[in-house]
């Protein structure tokens, strides 16, 4: 049956409809967020002015138009981004035709999918929190298909909200019993993603850069509260390779068991790392056992996942803070930590070369060169000028400004000129501590470059040049080490007063979130039952559970349902008497299946003469509202004397 919608009925479609079009719009086309709006606009002047549908031809023109558009801006009709695209535009197109109720049916369908579909951009606890609204509004405008009085909100969204609160006990226990799987069924390519954070190749200015972001890069929980700032180097690439200007790795570096030894007792620590599209997974320290993830660890410690880290990932790592890698140096290896490019920086490598011929050795070498930099007047700052073709010689000697990168780079060439082995690390340094949740916060703005020198008998250690010039950026993080002009100046400081705890704690829950909803992956689900009971950890028990819990849940709310719907056959006034006999069958007087009202009057009254006259009273009042004329008066009359009726359990005791 086909028919015009007002414009209240339009508004119960288009409204829930636009909510879960509208987080969808910052990963689509302008034009087609504009197409949408137009056409749900032109849809309400129809409703409002009663016009007639468009040609058939109209319309058959929009949506080849709108295909062939979504086809030139994607260059296919399928994927993530280009599926949703086509979707977003054809629940438009269909809005030009909504006549029927099938058609109202199957677009508040479509807008479910659109729903789910926005959790493969986004799973933030904020979108989530979003999308239940956007679920809400969706569930009431079916209900509201199939009401009249479409102005009517309350009794569209009372029964919403019931069947969400109904539904919401079984979804948290599929979601704790529902057998998790390894890997994914399926694996969607991730169209036109930007790589986000450290890069593949460091060259003056790409980790200042990061200094604007203050995106998380991970975030960090141990098993001791005993960590210091100047501990967490969280390493990333490993840079070999030097062509004057940029360090990176040309050549690749063999997998295989990193030989080191720590000290001390290791620590514990999970990592929940954010997508950043690249391959590296970071560390801290040196690693007793890495968990079974699809990743491999290089010779140079460097842990590389299979395929780029474009979702979030949760892992955790026993390792010794405190350790040697590396002791023993291959003639390949060294030949290639000590590589330079011919014919650059002449006064560099000359003064590396007068350290190296003293004769003091390579350790002395090594803080030979951090006492220069601390010595001469260098500077730590986010805004150094320019270098030119011989770039170390022109930073050492002539602008003598620049940020961890300029030290790093200009610190290893060094060491390989007084032919010392060194390399280039970069990662993150430091980071926030939340003492509200007990774990750190690491920001890209935490990026970072240090150097690793090899010296005989100690293997491969950690120099960092920065900290010589600014120790404040090791201990104090880098705000505190940039001069005050080139601090970041946000618009609100959330580090004010009651705001930073109210930061922290916001942070908190979403940390909690990655943690127990987005990593509910298959090893803490099996961490999480065991701790319940052994046996649940185990698949065929899950399964069972799953059935049998299921089972008797939805045999329970069909039993609830019975039951609800025998009370609501039964009429306000019946009601209200059942409750008048409940109360006198606590006291022993219990109404037999063959007695009318009357009847039972009458012998209530002769056993409690205390009670006869509200008996009574009672009594008549039902049978002439039940057997005659009901008013509205006589019936909260009805309902106030039985809501009265309180009586002693035996005659004349108090």
């Amino acid at each position: 049956m086909r028919r015009q919608y007002s414009v209240p009925e339009l508004l119960w479609l288009l409204v829930p409809l636009a909510l879960v079009v509208a987080p969808h719009a910052a990963n689509l086309p302008i034009w087609l967020g504009l197409a949408w709006a137009a056409i749900a606009g032109w849809c309400l002047l129809r409703a409002a002015r009663r016009l007639p549908l468009p040609p058939r031809w109209l319309r058959t023109v929009i949506v080849i138009v709108g295909l062939v558009a979504v086809f030139a801006q994607f260059g296919t009709l399928v994927g993530p981004r280009a599926g949703v695209a086509l979707l977003v535009f054809l629940s438009a197109a269909k809005l030009l035709e909504t006549e029927a109720p099938r058609d109202r049916t199957g677009l508040i369908f479509v807008g479910y999918f659109l729903l789910v579909a926005y959790f493969l951009e986004d799973q933030s606890l904020l979108s989530a929190a979003y999308m239940l609204l956007a679920m809400l509004g969706l569930t009431a405008s079916l209900i509201a298909s199939q009401m009249p009085e479409p102005k009517a909100v309350w009794p569209k969204l009372r029964p919403t909200l019931m069947l969400v609160l109904q539904a919401l006990p079984l979804a948290v226990f599929l979601f704790l019993l529902f057998p998790r799987l390894s890997a994914p069924l399926w694996t969607m390519k991730q169209e036109n993603l930007a790589s986000t954070g450290l890069s593949d190749q460091m060259q003056p200015g790409d980790v200042s850069r990061l200094i604007q972001s203050n995106e998380i890069a991970l975030r960090a929980s141990f098993d001791t509260r005993d960590i210091e700032p100047g501990q967490l180097y969280w390493r990333g690439p490993v840079l070999w390779d030097f062509d004057g200007r940029s360090w990176r790795t040309v050549r690749r570096v063999p997998d295989g068991k990193v030989d080191g030894e720590g000290r001390g007792q290791p620590v514990t620590y999970r990592i929940i790392l954010e997508p950043h599209r690249q391959h590296w997974l970071f560390l801290l320290g040196l690693p007793t056992a890495l968990p079974a993830l699809p990743a491999d660890l290089r010779s140079d410690l460097l842990w590389l996942a299979r395929a780029p880290v474009d979702q979030r990932l949760q892992y955790t790592v026993s390792a010794w803070l405190d350790y040697r890698h590396g002791l023993d140096l291959d003639a390949a290896t060294r030949a290639r930590a000590l590589e330079l490019p011919r014919g650059l920086n002449p006064r560099a490598r000359a003064l590396a070369a007068s350290w190296a011929d003293s004769g003091i050795g390579d350790a002395a070498v090594v803080q030979r060169a951090l006492h220069h930099f601390r010595g001469e007047p260098f500077v730590y700052t986010l805004q150094p000028p320019a270098l030119g073709v011989q770039a170390v010689d022109d930073f050492l000697f002539n602008t003598r400004r620049g940020f961890c990168e300029h030290y790093a780079s200009a610190f290893v060439f060094l060491m390989r000129a007084a032919g010392i082995p060194a390399r280039v690390i970069t990662g993150y340094q430091g980071g926030e501590y939340n003492a509200v949740g007990n774990y750190w916060i690491v920001r890209q703005r935490d990026a970072h470059a240090w150097a690793e020198v090899w010296l005989a008998g100690e293997g491969w250690r950690r120099v960092d040049p920065t900290a010589a010039v600014s120790p404040t950026r090791v201990e104090l993080g880098v705000d505190a080490a940039l001069p005050a002009a080139e601090r970041p100046a946000p618009l609100i400081d959330f580090d004010a007063g009651w705001l930073a705890p109210v930061r922290l704690g916001w942070d908190v829950v979403n940390y909690r979130w990655n943690l127990w909803v987005l990593g509910y992956n298959d090893v803490r689900q099996r961490e999480f039952l065991s701790r319940l009971a052994p046996w649940l950890a185990n698949l065929n028990a899950m399964l069972w559970l799953l059935g049998l819990g299921s089972g008797l849940f939805i045999f329970g709310l069909a039993g609830l349902y019975l039951l609800r719907q025998t009370r609501t056959r039964q009429d306000p006034i019946s009601r209200q008497y059942t409750r008048f006999c409940r109360k006198l069958a606590r006291l022993g007087l219990v109404r037999e299946a063959h007695e009318g009202p009357a009847d039972f009057a009458r012998r209530t009254a002769t056993a409690r003469p205390d009670l006869a006259d509200e008996i009574m009273r009672i009594s008549q009042l039902y049978v002439g509202l039940r057997y005659g004329q009901a008013s509205t008066e006589q019936t909260a009359s009805l309902q106030a004397l039985i809501r009265r009726f309180r009586p002693r359990k035996t005659a004349g005791t108090v």
